[in-house]
Parts: C-alpha cells; structure tokens; sequence
C-alpha cells in the first residue's frame, strides 16, 4: 500500500473500494494567492513553513478527513492566516481558507474563525485522478453569507466557522459559540468531507460524486461528532517539510 501521497502509483490504477492516497497541506500565513501553481510535491524548497498530513481513504466510500486540533493550533501559532490544499503526486486543487484573524491583511470583509468543514470531491478517469475539487458547501446552516461565522474560504466559496475566541477559551457565558466539553469542539478543527467520481481502473462508474450535494449538506450539520463520519486514520500526523 502506497502511505506517500507523493508517489505516482498512489493516484494511478485505482478501482473502486481500493485505496486512494490524499495529502492535506496546510499552509500557515499563506494566503490563497502565494500558493500560486506551487505543489506541495513538486516545489517542497518554496513551501518549508507548509505541515502535511497523509489520508489513505477508500475510493468506493465517503469519508470523513480529520487531522488533531494540537497539529492544526501549532502550525497555525501566531499566523493571522492559514489556508489549505488537497493534493497527490500530480493533481492538486485550489486553495481555500481554513483560518482567518479580522486583522489579516488579505481579509475581504473582517470576519474571523475556524473553518469547520469542506468537501472535496476527487475525479478519476479510467482510475487515475485527474481533478481535485471543493465543492462550495455554503453558510446555509450558519444563518447565511451577512452571518458572522460565515467566512469567505475562495473564489466566491463560503463556509461556516467556529470563532476563534470559542475555540481558544478566551470568551465567557453567552458570548461563547463552541462547548469544548461536547463534540460541538469538533467545529474548531478542520474536517474535509471526501468523495470519489468519474471511472475507475476497469471503466465501472463511481456513484458518490452524484451524492455530492447530499455529503456537502450533511457534512456542514453533522459531520464534526457522527461515528458514521469518523475520520480516516491519517498515516502521519502534519509534519513540516522543513523538518522532513
């Protein structure tokens, strides 16, 4: 089983209920625009303050992606800003914001948070993957786009968020959006919601692309505590590429 999602048989060859190797790349005071076409791959000496964390998930299923909270917290330490990839060895999708302070400099309305969930769609053709895509879940179960805790993540995508004074302890009583004693505390790390579309390696469709808007809706209400959304084991943990 290939656990580098930098490797080319990791992405290649793949038929349904196989495996499928994914790399989140995390990218602390990156904003969307200094990814430019840099691949966590490819141009590993532009992107050494970049943390990495490795999936192996089941083509043939949907799935939850959750890393840890301290991973996230430490990487993100005193950034105002921290965005995201999803990536293999060739493919990468665009970037999209996970955590973000009022007073970033590239901040386009002033709010702050924690992204609690996206969902990534993977395409494959013949069973190589050719696209890696977010599908736009939207604020519609966090009172829309004028809400507070509804944060602009890239090209006109939105998503909810959890405050970071909620998450981080720093508020008191009512002012408080998340209970960190219950799985609302979910909501303060990033959980990709995942599935696969297109053909596999010997031609045969895959259906949960057509489930998209299903999996975007359920991944926005329940995907942060639900055991039937529980998260693939990550190979490893987020590591810099500085440290190796």
């Amino acid at each position: 089983m290939t656990y580098d999602p930098c490797a080319a048989s990791g992405e290649t060859g793949i038929e349904s209920g196989e495996p499928l190797t994914v790399g989140i790349a995390y990218w602390p005071g990156g904003s969307l625009e200094a990814w430019g076409d840099l691949h966590p791959c490819e141009d590993r000496g532009s992107l050494t303050s970049v943390g990495t964390t490795t999936f192996v998930v089941n083509s043939g299923e949907m799935t939850a992606l959750r890393g840890t909270v301290a991973d996230e917290d430490g990487l993100y330490d005193s950034n105002t800003v921290m965005t995201v990839v999803a990536y293999t060895a060739t493919k990468r999708s665009e970037p999209r914001v996970v955590r973000m302070d009022a007073n970033e400099p590239t901040n386009p309305d002033g709010k702050s948070g924690r992204v609690s969930a996206l969902t990534l769609l993977a395409t494959l053709e013949d069973g190589d993957v050719k696209y890696l895509r977010w599908h736009n879940t939207g604020c519609g179960d966090c009172g829309g786009a004028s809400d507070s805790r509804c944060l602009a993540v890239g090209e006109d995508d939105y998503a909810c968020s959890a405050s970071l004074a909620g998450c981080d302890s720093t508020c008191s009583g009512d002012t408080c959006d998340v209970d960190l004693t219950t799985t609302d505390a979910l909501r303060c790390q990033l959980t990709v919601a995942m599935a696969t579309s297109g053909t596999d390696s010997k031609g045969n469709a895959l259906e949960l692309g057509t489930q998209l808007e299903r999996l975007s809706s359920y991944a926005t209400t329940g995907a942060y505590g639900s055991a039937a959304a529980a998260s693939a084991a990550a190979v490893n943990g987020v590591t810099t590429f500085f440290s190796g």
